[in-house]
Parts: structure tokens; sequence; C-alpha cells
């Protein structure tokens, strides 16, 4: 599709106005809890519990506990000289939900309604510390073989996924490191490629925040490259626009109203992405809407602790309008994750939404009943309203997203307001 000249000048603009409001950050991030405590291991020995009794097709019992034995090594490696010491225990021959029960468990999850999996996350590590100081108490890492195929050799590997890579990359989570932003070649980056094997071992980088959070800050660490400015493919579904297409929408307007909307763009991205980022298989907006059970734009009314005690969070959605479905007035939407007194849980991958953003959310619901955002951070979408036309973003720069090409970092979706794709019929 070919792009008039104002309508590139107008991509630019977007696109520069959002990488000069870009925060600056550390390659390698750390977890904190709300009260500014760094989340960590306390001195001692932490042991880490294989529940791989059962395995998928591919991949054997002991091939499973060898990989998470090596990942564990990788890191212990790292953590020699410090006080604290990764290990590697006896097998549990119960799998189990996540829990805080102090046993850190590695298991498998085979089914799609297994409450501890999220559509097209590879895996997810559930981390459990005390919001005062910040010392964790409890993990679980919870692989997804419900949606992704595994291996532990590149023989013949295919399509599959390396499990010592994801599993070195959960393990950092799990030590209390986000994503590295800006640094590719990292393991907390992303795990890689199918089949690749480049994240078992460790980068500088990762090396650097290790050493951060548990020997003290080391200082000169890596600032993240520029970010890009992505958008869907053509073929993505209707209404689907990169950047560069929104200046053929908006070229014939006056330069200064094109300068406010690259401002409402740039200020509505100035709100850090988070750094409970995962490793994701990228979910269309069409494909989403054709699963989700509601989809809604509304604003945040209020974000609190969930009030049942457990330790989740519940936003309130004040819905204006209901693109698909059929929606209350308002709507209650739960995700794994949060605090209550001096408890905590850190959950990789999760939707984080602010009390009075403007969002579409793509929604499911559980078990249990209750909504939750289909895809996680996927399922999500910022409203951006200027001077022009209404935008809605997707901003999944702190991610690695898997598409056809293979697994790269993700960047920001622009989706015009009036074409959000809403699949089932109101």
């Amino acid at each position: 599709m070919r792009v008039s000249s104002a309508g590139a000048r107008h991509a630019r603009l977007v696109c520069a106005a959002l990488l000069a409001w870009a925060p600056a950050a550390h390659a390698y991030e750390l977890k904190s809890t709300s009260a500014g405590a760094r989340v960590h291991w306390a001195a001692g020995e932490v042991v880490m519990t294989p529940a791989f009794l059962a395995a998928p097709e591919g991949v054997a019992v002991d091939a499973a506990e060898g990989a998470l034995g090596a990942a564990v090594a990788t890191w212990q490696a790292e953590l020699a000289e410090t006080p604290v010491a990764l290990t590697i225990g006896a097998a549990d021959p119960v799998p189990l939900i996540h829990g805080t029960d102090g046993v850190n468990q590695v298991r498998w999850a085979f089914a799609t309604e297994d409450p501890d999996v999220e559509d097209g996350v590879l895996a997810l590590t559930f981390i459990a510390y005390r919001t005062s100081d910040g010392e964790l108490e409890d993990a679980d890492i919870v692989v997804n073989a419900a949606m992704f195929r595994w291996v532990t050799s590149t023989d013949g590997c295919a399509d599959r996924y390396d499990l010592e890579s994801a599993l070195t990359h959960e393990l950092g989570h799990l030590l209390g490191l986000a994503h590295a932003i800006g640094q590719p070649d990292a393991t907390m980056f992303a795990t890689g490629q199918p089949c690749e094997t480049l994240k078992r071992d460790l980068a500088l980088d990762d090396q650097r925040g290790i050493e951060a959070l548990y020997a003290g800050d080391v200082p000169g660490a890596v600032p993240p490259a520029g970010g890009g400015c992505a958008s869907f493919s053509p073929g993505g579904g209707a209404g689907l626009i990169a950047l560069g297409v929104l200046g053929v929408v908006r070229g014939r307007r006056r330069r200064p109203r094109r300068a406010r909307s690259a401002l409402a763009v740039a200020t509505l991205l100035m709100v850090p992405a988070g750094v409970d980022a995962a490793q994701l298989r990228r979910l269309e907006l069409p494909e989403l809407a054709h699963r989700a059970a509601l989809v809604v734009r509304g604003r945040v009314r209020v974000v609190v602790p969930a009030a049942d005690g457990t330790l989740a969070t519940d936003a309130t959605i004040v819905i204006d309008d209901c693109l698909a479905g059929e929606c209350p007035r308002e709507i209650v939407v739960r995700r794994r994750g949060g605090e209550q007194g001096d408890r905590g849980l850190w959950v990789d991958g999760e939707a984080d939404l602010r009390a009075g953003a403007e969002v579409v959310l793509y929604l499911r619901f559980d078990a249990a009943g209750r909504a939750r955002v289909l895809g996680g951070v996927q399922g999500v979408l910022r409203v951006a309203r200027g001077a022009g036309p209404a935008l809605a973003i997707r901003d999944l720069r702190a991610h690695e997203v898997q598409s056809a090409e293979g697994l790269h970092p993700g960047g920001v979706d622009v989706v015009l307001l009036t074409a959000v794709p809403a699949g089932r019929a109101r």
C-alpha cells in the first residue's frame, strides 16, 4: 500500500513523538513492591521441586528434569558469590495449582482449562512475597503444554520450543528479574524462537541484573535500545492501520492538528507499559474478537485488591460501549497477582489496568464466572483522544511476541477506535 508524502511525514511525526516520550530505563528490570522494596530471596537455599511425572508428547520425564537442572545450574553459577543458592530438590509426584505452600514447584499445564495458563503465553511464573520488605516466600512455574509443543533437544525440533531456554527465562523471573528491554540477546528478553537454544546461557545484562539484586547496585547498566513503531500487517483485518496509513487518513489536515494528534498518542504512551512482561504468541485483534465473550469500551473507575482475600486485583470498568456480547453497565475484571496486607503475588504477563484509563477490553470468563482479559496483556487497548479521530493502542514494547516470522520484540499497534474488531454481533 502506498503512503502519501504527507502521510509518511505524519507517520514519522507520531513515531518520533513516541520515541521522544519513551521513559529511560536500564536494560534489566527489577520487580518492586508497592512500598518500593525490591522483590528478592533472603539469604539461604531456594529449592526448586520438579513435578514432571507426566510429560507432553516428545518430552521424556527425565529429560524435562534434566532441563530444569541445567537451567538451575546456569543461574547458580551467577549466584555463587551471593548469599542465595538456587538448587533442585527431589521430584514431587503431585502437580499442584500455584499456591503459597512454600514448595517452589515446576510443572506442566496440559489443558486450556487449567487456571494457571493464559492463552498465547508460553509459561507463567507466580512469585509470592512480603510487601513490607519484598522477601520472597514461594514461587511456582507453569509451562504451557496445552497450547505449545516442547522439546529438550533440537534434533528434529520443527516448531517446538526449547524447554531449558524457557525454564532459564522463567527462573530469572523467580529470582526477581523482569524483562530486559532493548537487549535481544539477554535471557530475560526472550527464550528465543522455536528450536533456538541461545537463551540457555546468560548474557552480560542478565548477570548485571542478578548482581544488582543480590550483590548491590552495579553502575553502568546498558540502557535499552530505541524502541520501534510496529503495526498490523495489511491482511490483519479490516480497520487495522499502520502509523503510515494513519498519515493517509490524517494527511489533509493542517500540520498543527497532526502535531496535536501525535502528542495525544505520545502522552498516552508516557505511562510505562510495566515490567510484568511475558513471552507471547501474537494474538491478532480479529482472533481475540472471535474468541472473546465480551468486547467493551469503557473507563477504569477503580482498581482494588480482591475482596475475597485472594492475591488478585479487581478493576471496575464503567462500560460506555458494548462492542460484542451482552454487557452490563459495569463489570469487574480480575487479574492474577496483587497485594493484600503484607502478602503479595507477582504474575508475569497479566494485563495491567489503571484507574482513570479509557480502554477497549477483550474479555473471557473463568471457571468461577469472573471476567478476565483474554490473552493477558494482548487483550487491552488504551484509547487516545486528540484533535483527530480517536485511536486504540496496544502497547507490547516490554514483551516478546511470537508470530509466523519468529519471536521478536513487541511494538505499538494503532487502530482507529471506530474500526476496532468486535467479532460477534451485538
